[in-house]
């Protein structure tokens, strides 16, 4: 057994590294020490003054341009013409394809409006009756107008038998009349030789009798004469009057035949119509299909106009309207290609509506201009691009009616100074209007 003084004459352990290794050691974790200078006093404050200046210089000469962000559709600055149905109906008859070029009063589509009973088409058949009527009523107004040439030419020739007969009796009436003469001389002579009982009373009852029967003869001549003035006269009378008594005749079988017409063009108007081109242009977006039926007020197509160019229609707020000028600039985007890819474009604007727009004026306008409130009114903004299409991987696409569009109007473009100051412009005039009211 080992005592208390034994123990403590027990060897103790020898490391094998030194104190100041391990010392060394226990502190290596913290890295190798480096010398810190610090920074000079005129070094510091040429650092800061330059600092100042690049930010004064990018507040006092950098501007921000405020936009505001509207949408809108393309639209030819001539208008679309859409056309639509007059009247419920069946769509018998289409002219029109995409593309095609109308002039204004062609025909695009007829609309049949005929009702169907157990007899057929009662339209039909009322027309094919009027028809048949008509016909028989022009056939007696060329019959009429025949029989009054041939009766005119008639009365022409009873004056032409008249007249002559009229000179034959003059003829007549002067020969008798010196014969009348003659033979009252010759009566008058045989009377002054009776007297002288030169010769005998027979002789001169002979020459009275003669010339009395002459007389008698002449009366006769004057009466025909007066007869046949009387029927020349009435011959007359007739051709004076013949012309318009027939022409009255004829303007009543007309005006029958009229009277069938406008029955006939009833008839037709409602047996079927015809949809023409309102204007020139380019027919699109044709919805009408042959034998389609259709209602009354229903879309059939569009029509482009030939003339001007394409325009942007864009609807604003009021909130969004109050800097829009005629000449401000925008950046245009079309839906249709993307400015990711295609990039924006640029155009004027053309004019702004001095009065807003409610919503239900604006019929066509695809989702009410992009507005997060499609109650309140909107103005719209006209504007014209600078550039008529869009290059799309090389080549030039045409604007289209119709096409969605997203702008950004470029509104205000102040130093950036301003734009940091302007809470403080606009606390300064709020108290001098306040100070103004005061006054007053």
């Amino acid at each position: 057994m080992l005592t208390g003084e034994s123990r403590s004459e027990a060897p103790i352990p020898v490391s094998l590294f030194r104190k100041e290794a391990l010392a060394a050691r226990r502190d290596a974790w913290l890295g190798r020490p480096q010398l810190l200078q610090p920074i000079s006093v005129q070094t510091a404050t040429g650092l800061a003054v330059v600092a100042v200046v690049l930010i004064g210089s990018v507040l006092i000469l950098g501007e921000y341009t405020r936009r505001v962000r509207v949408s809108g559709t393309v639209a030819p600055s001539a208008g679309v013409t859409r056309v639509f149905a007059p009247q419920a109906g069946r769509i018998v008859q289409s002219a029109v394809s995409e593309g095609v070029a109308v002039r204004r009063g062609d025909s695009l589509y007829t609309i049949g409006l005929d009702s169907v009973t157990d007899l057929g088409e009662t339209e039909a058949i009322v027309e094919s009756q009027l028809r048949t009527q008509r016909a028989e009523l022009q056939e007696e107004i060329s019959r009429r107008a025949e029989l009054d040439r041939i009766d005119k030419k008639g009365l022409y020739e009873q004056e032409r038998i008249l007249k002559r007969e009229i000179e034959r009796i003059d003829t007549q009436i002067a020969d008798t009349a010196d014969y009348l003469a003659v033979l009252k001389e010759s009566a008058d002579k045989y009377k002054q030789l009776v007297n002288r009982r030169i010769t005998i009373q027979r002789e001169f009852e002979f020459r009275q009798q003669s010339y009395m029967q002459t007389r008698q003869e002449l009366q006769g001549l004057k009466r025909q004469r007066v007869q046949l003035d009387g029927r020349l006269e009435e011959v007359h009378s007739k051709l004076d009057g013949f012309d318009a008594n027939a022409a009255i005749v004829i303007g009543e079988l007309r005006q029958r035949a009229a009277a069938m017409d406008q029955q006939l063009a009833q008839g037709a108007a409602r047996r079927a119509i015809n949809v023409t081109a309102p204007r020139d242009g380019t027919i699109t977006a044709i919805l009408g299909k042959s034998g389609q039926m259709i209602a009354p007020g229903a879309p059939l197509l569009s029509i482009l106009p030939t003339e001007g160019q394409m325009e942007i229609h864009l609807m604003a707020q009021s909130r969004a309207i109050g800097f829009v000028r005629e000449g401000t600039h925008v950046l245009l985007r079309y839906a249709a290609f993307p400015y990711q890819k295609f990039g924006q474009y640029p155009g004027i604007v053309k004019r702004i509506s001095r009065a807003p727009l409610r919503p239900s004026d604006l019929d066509g306008i695809s989702d009410m201009g992009g507005q997060s409130n499609p109650v309140a009114p909107l103005y719209q903004i006209t504007v014209q691009p600078q550039v008529q299409d869009v290059v799309a991987y090389g080549k030039a696409e045409p604007l289209r009616a119709g096409m969605e569009v997203e702008a950004e109007l470029l509104l205000d473009t102040r130093p950036l100074y301003q734009w940091i100051l302007e809470p403080l412009y606009s606390l300064r005039g709020g108290v001098a209007s306040q100070s103004t009211s005061t006054w007053q």
